[in-house]
């Protein structure tokens, strides 16, 4: 890909996998709208690095609203749409905040990334015979939910199907395809014996890193023949479960 092309919006690119998919994006001389919630050191030296920020709340469609017109005030044409922001927790116990934990998972995974991508359609238009792209991370507990996280699971598998649904919708012009991340970054809640479960169930036996994710991403923007593939970036992990 060339410098010279529109920019790439990337949401949830506040830290770990979404910061450093931005990050990578940057070296590599490409142009990077990046979206945040909070405001980090990580979202600090992407500003250093030259990237065009975004601050705003995905949790309803006012926020989700704003934070497009906020894209489209910084260009109007998009080469790329990332959707990396996400939540991820244990489904609460008691149902009422199980209920408010739902609407929370259905705003970021879900609306979102569909009220995004139906916004900025028009951005995403090609100019030329390269197609722009749509990439949604999604999950390998998409396809096999674990109970403990079903909440997580089941938005993270409709947003996989709305990234099939709009390769179907968006096609020829803008190619629109999913990553199914594995153990990439452990969360501060998984105890060491949790760990080591997880890698053992791992076909390469560790756990990956955001460089993957980033690697799968490009793989997917640089190949101008692949729309409505999932992707798993996961050593291994779904089959050996």
């Amino acid at each position: 890909m060339s410098s010279d092309r529109a920019p790439l919006f990337i949401t949830g690119a506040g830290r770990n996998v979404g910061a450093h998919i931005a990050r990578r994006l940057l070296a590599d001389g490409l142009p990077v709208i990046a979206h945040y919630r909070t405001a980090t050191d990580e979202v600090d030296a992407l500003a250093a690095a030259g990237a065009m920020l975004v601050r705003g709340s995905l949790d309803d469609e006012a926020g989700i609203r704003a934070v497009t017109d906020a894209v489209n005030g910084h260009t109007p044409r998009l080469s790329g749409l990332i959707h990396n922001a996400s939540r991820f927790e244990p489904t609460p116990d008691d149902p009422g905040t199980a209920a408010a934990a739902f609407a929370d998972y259905w705003a970021v995974h879900m609306l979102a990334p569909y009220l995004l991508t139906t916004l900025l359609t028009p951005a995403l238009e090609p100019v030329g015979d390269r197609a722009s792209d749509v990439v949604m991370i999604t999950d390998i507990y998409a396809d096999d939910p674990t109970p403990k996280h079903d909440i997580y699971c089941a938005t993270k598998a409709g947003l996989q199907n709305l990234a099939l649904s709009f390769a179907k919708r968006l096609g020829p012009g803008i190619k629109v395809n999913a990553i199914q991340p594995g153990p990439i970054s452990f969360t501060d809640w998984h105890q060491p014996e949790a760990r080591q479960r997880i890698l053992a169930d791992t076909l390469l036996g560790r756990a990956g890193n955001p460089e993957a994710i980033y690697r799968a991403v490009r793989g997917l923007m640089d190949n101008d023949y692949i729309t409505g593939a999932i992707l798993p970036v996961d050593g291994g992990r779904r089959l050996g479960r």
